[in-house]
């Protein structure tokens, strides 16, 4: 090959040559290729140097570093590094740089190849791979990569760390047989099994959790994912496995799963304390609404039985009522009595009732009725009373509180079919804010708390919440009103308490009442009569005894209370006693006797004898003649052995003075016709401003005033009854509280402070207003008879 065929070829050679001087280093031969990267004629490169291309080496530099070459101790120099452009760009380089001889003129001569993109691919390359070492080895995720044979070729740190096998202990093995070959009982697991090694031959992604063993034998649970690792081609090559420990997020997913459940169950039992909530306040919001209803009901029945009763007591004055129109006319009356008595059960409900609480302590009034529940219970129900020392005084109505005992006691004796134990006890007892929350009816504070627990049929479930309502109950027709329990709610609820129901069906019932505590003490009441005996006015006594011993002991004791007695042993010997026509004021008679004629047989032939003989039973038990169904039977009167002197005198006179009291009643039928009325003390004739907004109560109330002398200004209104005031002088007031224009209470206050002389009577079916408990003002309580105004204007005026 000649010089000029060598020559053209290095000329045309992709690679850049450079050929210099060993002596002076100028260029000698650039070919084309290192001419136009480096934007240099031949001409300008002839006078440069290799140092005025190369930015990283000064002419010292260069020299130093190839001197090697030129002492022989090297025969190449193979470096990389920068040219230096003509515009002042540059690029990377490699270079092999050898020293040529070539006759007596020695060259350099340097291969130079432009290494620019490739170094570039090559820092993306290390920048990639630092990237991907950095995430591989920096987290969490354990990274194994397995080869077509499922044996290891790669694990990060976290693999690492997770199995406890560095990557060497590994390299090479089956990842199977080292880190999932057991069950956690001890059973071999066969790699056929393994989700994680069925990746690769089904060439499908699979993930679930399963459980490793780590280097020290002890196992843990993992959450893997495992997919095929493929090549450019699609070919599947090897797998890739992401693996972590999941033992401390299955213990959170188990508290989260506690918790959940906890909390579905706190939800639902919020739910369900909500829905209590709501249901009682749609119960309590409903006896609220029973309560004023029948309070309205019960206030309009008491102006009906007023219009009633007034006319029938206009109509027994009448000379021409006589015979059976009198019996009929008192069966009427009798009638309105009883209805007088519903509508006071149907106040007490509705919260209308006229209290009058004072301070009471609870265990000395259940120590006072404690004989009353023995009578009225009877010798088959076993009573026990509980009362806590210590106790508290509330402040309520005592003569309310003994009625609500007893209705509570009666419903125990009929829900045990008269038979079984009544246990009441009396404590003290606080309502927290917990307990309000829960109970919205009822207020925080400290109680008196009664209980009342029987071992009767108890209540069913779906009855509870209905018990308290008026005429709601669970006895066969004829056996109850139900206005009992209803009775008892609305007494506690007026005095400022809290009342609860417990029962369980053939296990019993509790009702629960608590009352206000009160600081103030109680104030002692005197004991009736005193312990003095109240002597006699040498009334005839007939005393029926069969035990000698008692008979003789109870002749001597009325013998000394001033009584002239008869004594009978049995009921046979005082019958003829009776029939001899002695007059005799009281027939005291044992209830069980021997013979043929029993004691209440005795006291009706007495009675039919004898019309105004007044008749006391004596008996040491009250399971007996006259006792039915826990109850004494009407119009009796009972003295329990044994007895005292001063309890046998008191009860002496007390049936003495009704025996003579139905005689003046009896006898004033007829004579009451004969006077018009009971006129007030003789005098001017007073004036009375009569306020009503009920014309036929109007004119009955006003009727009786006239017949008593006055005379009455009538209003129907407020209004009226101010312009009447404003142009009459009047000596009294009779005003209704309720009137269609408003109620009376503000006018009743002007008339209190401008006219003080003034007699002001309330007449109305409620109690007294608390605006007006303090100004001197009488109240009538409708129904009332007439008598009833007649006593309190002749008080008044």
């Amino acid at each position: 090959m000649t010089t000029e065929r060598l020559g053209e070829i290095v000329e045309k050679a992709a690679a850049e040559v450079f050929i210099f001087g060993r002596d002076d280093f100028r260029f000698l031969l650039v070919n084309r290729g290192a001419r136009q990267n480096l934007r240099y004629s031949s001409e300008e490169l002839a006078e440069l140097h290799p140092w005025d291309i190369k930015p990283e080496y000064s002419e010292e530099q260069f020299k130093a570093f190839v001197e090697p070459l030129i002492t022989g101790e090297l025969k190449q120099l193979h470096f990389e590094t920068l040219h230096e452009r003509k515009g002042g760009s540059t690029y990377e380089v490699s270079v092999r740089l050898q020293l040529i001889s070539t006759g007596d003129l020695p060259v350099f001569y340097a291969a130079i190849q432009d290494i620019t993109e490739e170094k570039w691919m090559g820092r993306e390359l290390e920048d990639v791979s630092r990237q991907l070492d950095a995430i591989l080895n920096n987290t969490t995720m354990a990274v194994f990569m397995l080869d077509d044979r499922q044996h290891c070729s790669f694990m990060n740190r976290a693999a690492e760390e997770l199995t406890g096998f560095a990557f060497k202990e590994v390299q090479g093995r089956p990842l199977h047989d080292v880190i999932h070959h057991t069950h956690p009982d001890g059973r071999p697991f066969p790699i056929e099994e393994c989700a994680i090694d069925r990746a690769f031959p089904e060439n499908n992604q699979s993930q679930g959790e399963e459980v490793f063993i780590h280097k020290d034998g002890t196992f843990y649970n993992v959450s893997f994912t495992a997919s095929p690792m493929k090549n450019a081609d699609g070919v599947t090559i090897g797998t890739v496995i992401e693996a972590h420990n999941i033992d401390e997020e299955l213990r959170a997913r188990e508290a989260l799963n506690s918790f959940n459940t906890e909390l579905r169950q706190r939800v639902d039992e919020t739910i369900a304390e909500r829905q209590a909530l709501e249901a009682q306040l749609v119960q309590a919001q409903k006896m609220e609404a029973i309560g004023q209803l029948t309070g309205g009901v019960a206030h309009d029945f008491n102006n009906l039985l007023q219009v009633i009763g007034g006319n029938l007591q206009l109509l027994k004055q009448e000379p021409l009522i006589e015979g059976r129109n009198s019996v009929r006319l008192n069966n009427a009356i009798s009638g309105v009595e009883r209805g007088a008595k519903l509508a006071a059960q149907l106040l007490a409900f509705g919260r209308q009732q006229p209290l009058k609480p004072k301070p009471i302590n609870v265990g000395r009034v259940l120590r006072d009725i404690d004989d009353m529940f023995r009578r009225t219970l009877g010798e088959r129900v076993e009573i026990e009373s509980v009362i806590a020392a210590g106790l508290w005084n509330c402040l309520v109505d005592p003569r309310q509180l003994e009625n609500a005992l007893l209705n509570l006691a009666i419903n125990a004796r009929d829900a045990m079919k008269g038979e079984g134990k009544l246990t009441v006890e009396a404590g003290n007892g606080s309502l927290d804010d917990d307990y309000v929350a829960l109970h919205p009816e009822a207020s925080p504070g400290q109680y008196v708390v009664l209980a009342v627990t029987d071992t009767g049929c108890g209540i069913a479930e779906e009855n509870l919440a209905k018990v308290f309502e008026p005429f709601f109950t669970t006895k066969a027709p004829g056996e109850g009103t139900g206005l009992g329990l209803s009775m008892v709610f609305g007494f506690v609820k007026q005095s400022g308490g809290h009342i609860t129901i417990y029962s369980e069906e053939g296990e019993g019932t509790t009702v629960r009442i608590y009352l206000p505590r009160t600081r103030k003490a109680e104030i002692a009441n005197r004991p009736e009569g005193g312990g003095v005996a109240e002597q006699g006015n040498s009334e005839v006594i007939l005393v029926v005894e069969d035990d000698a011993d008692v008979r003789s002991t109870v002749v001597e004791l009325l013998t000394n209370l001033g009584y002239k007695v008869i004594e009978a042993a049995n009921a046979d010997s005082a019958l003829a006693i009776l029939e001899c026509g002695i007059s005799i004021d009281l027939l005291f008679t044992d209830v069980v006797m021997p013979g043929k004629l029993r004691s209440p047989e005795l006291a009706r032939i007495a009675k039919e004898r004898i019309p105004n003989i007044g008749v006391l039973f004596t008996s040491g038990y009250t399971q007996n003649a006259i006792v039915h169904a826990g109850k004494l039977d009407e119009d009796i009167e009972l003295l329990s052995k044994p007895y005292s002197a001063e309890k046998l005198s008191r009860k002496i006179r007390k049936v003495l003075k009704g025996a003579t009291k139905n005689v003046a009643h009896n006898d004033g039928l007829e004579s009451n016709a004969d006077v018009p009325s009971s006129p007030l003390p003789k005098g001017r004739q007073r004036g009375v401003l009569l306020i009503e907004d009920e014309p036929l109560i109007r004119m009955n109330i006003a009727d009786t005033l006239d017949r008593m002398g006055c005379k009455v200004f009538e209003a129907s209104t407020l209004k009226e009854a101010r312009e009447l005031l404003e142009t009459n002088a009047f000596d009294a007031i009779v005003s209704d509280l309720g009137l269609p224009d408003g109620t009376a209470i503000q006018f009743l206050l002007d008339v209190r402070a401008k006219h003080p002389s003034v007699t002001v009577i309330l007449a109305t079916g409620g109690g007294m207003p608390a605006e007006l408990q303090s100004q001197g003002i009488a109240i009538l309580t409708k129904p009332f008879a007439d008598h009833d105004l007649k006593a309190l204007m002749k008080d008044k005026l």
